[in-house]
């Protein structure tokens, strides 16, 4: 092996034992050192795309739009103010612990494509339906590689309360 497939094998082992690790939250932006290692990690038999080649950027992200981004699309709004609302169900207000995750496809505009919304987890339907009202409405600044928009997975996770304790057994 070349001392360049070693240190690629290394950084994905060490980017796969953290994706094993227990933290149960995914974080919705990645600290720019985990970023940094996921770019020297990060396999491609293309290479990387050169800066300001939007055609190869499109291409690529349109082929998976979980791989890896420069920048990841953010909403412009805070979207879980909406899960705040006094008319929430009783049983959301009474939990001692609400929890939803969503994924969505956002375009190079920055807009959501609601056909690819999708569920991951919730505690209650209500939560759901309100997030998936309020993006519906969101503007989001789109994901970039390689200094092109292009369309990417953003995944949102909104919590409250105090998650209950894991039984170990």
């Amino acid at each position: 092996m070349t001392t360049n497939s070693l240190r690629i094998s290394a950084a994905l082992l060490a980017l796969a034992l953290t994706a094993c690790s227990q933290n149960p939250e995914p974080d919705l932006e990645p600290e720019p050192d985990i970023v940094e290692a996921a770019v020297k990690a990060a396999p491609n038999a293309d290479g990387p795309v050169k800066p300001g080649d939007c055609a190869e950027a499109l291409r690529r992200a349109s082929q998976k739009t979980d791989a890896y981004v420069d920048r990841v699309p953010t909403p412009k709004t805070n979207v879980g103010l909406a899960l705040r609302s006094r008319t929430s169900p009783a049983a959301v207000r009474r939990a001692k612990y609400n929890e939803v995750k969503v994924s969505v496809v956002v375009d190079t505009l920055g807009k959501p494509d609601m056909k690819t919304f999708s569920v991951i987890k919730t505690t209650h339907p209500w939560l759901a339906e309100t997030l998936r009202t309020t993006v519906t409405k969101a503007t989001f600044d789109p994901a970039l590689l390689a200094g092109c928009k292009v369309p990417r997975a953003w995944l949102g996770t909104f919590t409250s309360g105090t998650p209950p304790a894991e039984k170990k057994g």
